[in-house]
């Protein structure tokens, strides 16, 4: 009976001691867990939502880049047909504007330029100020025949005053641009 209650003894130590092991390792993992960060479900839908973006923009920015070509294309045309070269750009403007003053019935004053550096593209910006002079109609004229002009003018300000002779005097500050390549 001796040696029965020996082998039940050894048995329940032997059972204590594989629960304590299981509890140790069940210990061991959940600190193991508990280190590792644990990502909350809104943290998780935020970043599913990050990668859709990311996604989107990626499909758009390749839309982007086998468009580019035919961009890069048309804006070579347009800044060839639009913009005229350095050289002969400022004749061509001054006889542009007397030209179209005169066309309204208009007497205009000097025409002076700043010219600006040019960007990386070789496009470079040319601040012109001017002014005429006539009655009420043939500004609008003026004005008119200016925005239909074959050359490329964006109009920055206008002020109208009146001259001496009591005509209309019209300060017109343009904007445009000359290819430098």
């Amino acid at each position: 009976m001796k040696s029965a209650i020996t082998q039940r003894n050894n048995l329940i130590r032997w059972v204590l001691a594989a629960v304590l092991l299981a509890d140790v390792l069940l210990i061991g993992a959940r600190w193991r867990l508990s280190s590792v960060p644990h990502v909350q479900n809104s943290d998780l839908n935020r970043l599913e939502m990050l990668e859709k973006q990311y996604r989107a923009d990626n499909t758009r920015l390749e839309r982007f880049r086998t468009e580019l070509p035919a961009d890069e294309k048309q804006w070579d045309e347009f800044f060839t047909a639009n913009f005229r070269p350095a050289g002969a750009g400022y004749s061509a403007i001054s006889g542009d504007l007397g030209e179209l003053s005169r066309s309204a019935g208009l007497r205009s004053d000097a025409i002076s330029f700043h010219q600006h550096p040019p960007d990386k593209r070789g496009l470079m910006q040319v601040d012109i100020t001017t002014a005429v002079e006539g009655d009420y109609d043939g500004l609008i004229q003026f004005l008119n025949k200016l925005e239909h002009s074959d050359n490329f003018y964006v109009l920055d300000s206008l002020s109208l005053a009146s001259s001496s002779v009591g005509k209309l005097r019209l300060n017109v500050t343009l904007r445009t641009y000359f290819r430098t390549t």
